[in-house]
């Protein structure tokens, strides 16, 4: 069964010589189920209970931390690139900008697992009561749409002798006037993908330095977590002399930031490797028994960049990799064979991160979806218990629009808590779904075309299977990756458009809104809109008086049926016994994935003890 994926892996890239000498043969991996037979009684989806601490016991909190050794991992693919302002890429992307580069906000390390535990870093935090400054030390919001950040002092740019574009900044001190250059970079840059992606009413309508430490930002109404959240955690900080004289930053010699990393070597379709900065960090360990401690801890970071499955879970089995998980997906049959070979290995389990849907366009009166019964028939005629069971092997959940990690929970509905309308249409009735379809006029169902990319036909062939028992005819329509996101950004499907989305966070309404290129279903809701400015508003910046609003919204999503969702499957983020401070963490926050890394310590005694 082909793996369903959780970010758009798009391609498989070189398989790293290196590894492969070592790997063992791969198992077979095996068919994908045709679809279940429909059970006796209607059955509504159910949520499996996810467990989130590993089976493994974890190392008595009272070790020490100790300096040195090298942290490895796996990313699927090449970096796209490795400007800060990288024409066409998310910043959650370009991994080693987390590492070499600050933003002014992030997750707050001590309010994880490692401390508190009021959330898990398992997807994207948001809220600033989950998060602590990075190079702003405090930021205020005195009213009239206006943002404002004091920046820690005595923050210097890393300085690499060995490195043209270090040396021309020559280590001096980040000021405010960088942090407005870099500010202004991200949304006014015609190249940067936050240009792309903002909608003007989410620019900054000025960004200015007050003085050499106070960054004052106006914004239009209604916009303040907007603001917050890009302006904090979207954009990484760089030195404006090196962005305009070296191209923007574009080739890896010359990132130079403020991070706890250098970037040294890039190998393309190979490796990417980080030491630790020479002039050191100026963040350091908040929790724990290296309370104190100078951060980072290992002497360097290396990305091995593995496109194919096989030889990322040898990698693993063999110790060439420390940590395998986000960005790279394992899923039950990879972890039960790897939990097999190794059973010393420690994990954490997250629910799905999204799901396979189909978006259905209802604005156009003509499409027999348009009518809102018929959309409950499409989500009637699928078995989704049938589908976790047999499908995921019972290893996966109905996590969409958003899915239960621990910041999001204010605004998740387990099934079991769905109001009854909305159970009624996500339980398996093919007979109520034929009946909903005659009486909107089509007794004889209909044809629905699907424009898709090739990562979801196995996932769209499940439903074209159940839909065909209630009469309805989809043609999966496959594009190239390129095409299929020209066609998707003009809102050019004509009809349909299966992808993976949902499950990611509470304060992205985007998919809903009128304008926004994510809302291929083509919705004009005017409680999508409202909630959609409410949570641009305050968000961020007051989460828990918003939760329950969006998890209102949520549920008349699931009853409005714009997007026929199946079930997703849980994954898994597995790592060596020897990685220490370790608990699975995936993002500090929004766009700063594996930043963990600064945080974790090698136990090289046990390692080589252990073999490796």
């Amino acid at each position: 069964m082909k793996r369903r994926i959780v970010w758009l892996l798009l391609s498989s890239l070189v398989v790293l010589s290196l590894v492969l000498a070592s790997c063992a043969p791969a198992p077979t991996t095996p068919k994908a189920p045709t679809a279940p037979a429909a059970p006796t009684a209607p059955t509504t989806p159910s949520t499996p209970t996810t467990p989130s601490t590993p089976t493994t016991p974890l190392a008595p909190a009272v070790e020490k931390p100790k300096y040195g050794g090298t942290l490895t991992v796996a990313i699927p693919s090449n970096q796209r690139g490795f400007s800060p302002t990288a024409s066409g890429t998310i910043t959650s992307s370009l991994y080693t900008l987390h590492f070499t580069n600050d933003g002014l906000w992030a997750g707050d390390w001590a309010k994880g697992p490692a401390g508190t535990n009021e959330t898990d870093f398992l997807n994207w935090t948001w809220g600033l009561d989950l998060g602590t400054p990075m190079l702003a030390e405090s930021w205020e919001l005195p009213g009239d749409n206006t943002l404002i950040y004091h920046l820690r002092k005595g923050i210097r740019y890393s300085l690499d002798p060995k490195n043209e574009a270090s040396r021309l900044v020559n280590g001096r001190e980040l000021t405010a006037a960088d942090v407005v250059y870099s500010i202004n970079a991200m949304y006014f840059d015609p190249e940067s993908f936050g240009q792309y992606e903002r909608i003007p009413e989410e620019r900054p309508l000025s960004v200015e330095a007050i003085d050499k430490y106070t960054v004052k930002i106006k914004y239009n109404p209604g916009m303040t977590s907007s603001i917050v959240y890009s302006t904090s955690t979207y954009s990484y900080m760089f030195p404006p002399e090196v962005y305009e004289k070296y191209n923007k930053m574009r080739d890896w010699k010359h990132a130079v930031g403020t991070g706890g990393f250098i970037l040294t070597d890039v190998l393309s379709g190979s490796s990417m490797t980080m030491n630790r900065s020479p002039n050191g960090w100026w963040k350091t360990d908040p929790v724990g028994s290296g309370k104190g401690n100078q951060l980072p801890y290992v002497d360097s970071i290396k990305m091995l960049i593995i496109g194919d499955r096989s030889t990322q879970m040898a990698a693993f089995r063999t110790g060439k990799l420390d940590v395998l998980g986000a960005p790279v997906n394992i899923y039950l049959d990879d972890f039960e064979l790897l939990m097999k070979q190794r059973p010393d290995l420690q994990w954490v389990k997250w629910p799905p991160r999204a799901s396979t849907l189909v978006s259905l366009r209802v604005d156009k009166p003509e499409l027999p979806w348009s009518n809102k019964s018929v959309r409950h028939a499409l989500a009637m005629a699928i078995d989704y218990n049938s589908i976790i069971k047999d499908y995921y092997k019972g290893d996966a959940m109905f996590a969409f629009p958003i899915s239960p990690y621990k910041a999001f929970l204010q605004s998740y509905t387990s099934p079991e808590q769905w109001p009854q309308a909305v159970k009624d249409i996500y339980t398996y009735n093919p007979t109520k779904a034929k009946q909903l379809l005659a009486e909107a006029g089509y007794p004889d169902g209909f044809k629905i075309n699907v424009l898709t990319m090739s990562t979801y036909v196995d996932d769209l062939s499940l439903i074209k299977e159940y839909w065909r028992k209630i009469g309805v005819d989809m043609t999966i329509d496959v594009k190239e990756t390129g095409v299929f996101n020209s066609m998707t950004a003009g809102f050019q499907q004509k009809e349909a458009v299966g992808y993976y989305g949902g499950g990611s966070d509470p304060f992205d309404m985007d998919q809903y809104t009128p304008d926004n290129i994510d809302n291929h279903s083509r919705v004009n809701d005017q409680f999508a809109v409202q909630v959609y400015k409410d949570t641009r508003e305050g968000f961020v910046t007051d989460r828990p008086k918003l939760g329950p609003k969006v998890k209102e919204f949520y549920n008349y999503a699931l009853e409005q049926a714009w997007d026929i969702v199946l079930p997703g499957p849980n994954g898994y983020n597995m790592w060596q016994p020897w990685v220490k401070n370790y608990r699975g963490e995936v993002d500090l926050g929004p766009c700063t994935r594996l930043i963990w890394g600064a945080y974790v310590w090698i136990d090289q005694s046990l390692k080589k003890s252990l073999g490796f």
